[in-house]
């Protein structure tokens, strides 16, 4: 099981390192000085794992409160790989004694920031750079699910959340994240059908599920693929 990202209650992402242990005879969270571990038996069951981290939100937000982790800031990145395009895109920087910072195709397989290259601006850029590349990419894919499977979304949008990965509105509106792109296109359909199915009903009943399986099978592989959140570099999130 590799390492996950839990979103806390107060929307706070948490990175979980996985661990297994010979002598360990139940699944147990442990919060470090190095960070948050979840301790599994040798035979544990993803699923209930995930199922156990996620009844512990509420108690883990308290105590990190109490003795929040020290972050190490993230480094500017080298390159960004995309799952769902497959590409593999360098990274040059070129700083200047300016206020702004961009990002901007330098080639096909490049980009170039530009500008102010200091940690806190260079993620903002990147990130705007992440929008504007899924509006291009996820859109479009999004669009041609919905019109496959006939949900009538009136509008669609990218944002970039850190604690849900699309929204569908009761007036058909579909929110989903530029995150999304650090995924392979089956995962992403997954989430496109996901919201899809909010149209029918606006909840997570039995009747919702069995929507969601009817157009994709394997659900639960698709949200423990997203839950694995170590997918994202860190600079996604940086707080600045």
């Amino acid at each position: 099981m590799d390492d996950l990202i839990l979103s806390l209650p107060g929307g706070e992402d948490v990175g979980i390192s996985v661990r297994t242990s010979k002598r360990a005879v139940r699944i147990r969270l442990q919060v470090t000085e190095s960070g948050v571990v979840l301790v599994l038996p040798e035979r544990a069951d993803p699923d209930s794992a995930l199922k156990f981290l996620h009844s512990q939100t509420e108690w883990l937000e308290k105590v990190l409160k109490r003795t929040p982790l020290r972050k190490a800031p993230a480094d500017p990145p080298e390159e960004i790989h995309l799952e769902f395009t497959g590409e593999t895109l360098g990274i040059v920087y070129e700083p200047g004694d300016v206020v702004w910072t961009g990002v901007r195709s330098r080639n096909p397989e490049e980009l170039l920031v530009s500008g102010n290259t200091e940690s806190p601006a260079c993620f903002r850029a990147l990130r705007e750079w992440l929008v504007r590349k899924a509006k291009q990419e996820i859109l479009p894919f999004a669009q041609e699910i919905c019109s496959e499977l006939n949900f009538e979304i009136r509008e669609f949008s990218i944002g970039l959340q850190r604690s849900v990965w699309g929204r569908c509105s009761s007036e058909r509106k579909m929110t989903l994240n530029a995150a999304l792109l650090f995924f392979p296109r089956g995962i992403v359909r997954y989430v496109v059908i996901h919201e899809g199915c909010h149209l029918t009903e606006m909840n997570h009943s039995i009747r919702f599920w069995n929507l969601v399986k009817k157009y994709y099978p394997y659900p639960d592989h698709a949200r423990r693929v997203l839950n694995s959140r170590g997918a994202l570099p860190a600079w996604v999130h940086a707080k600045e």
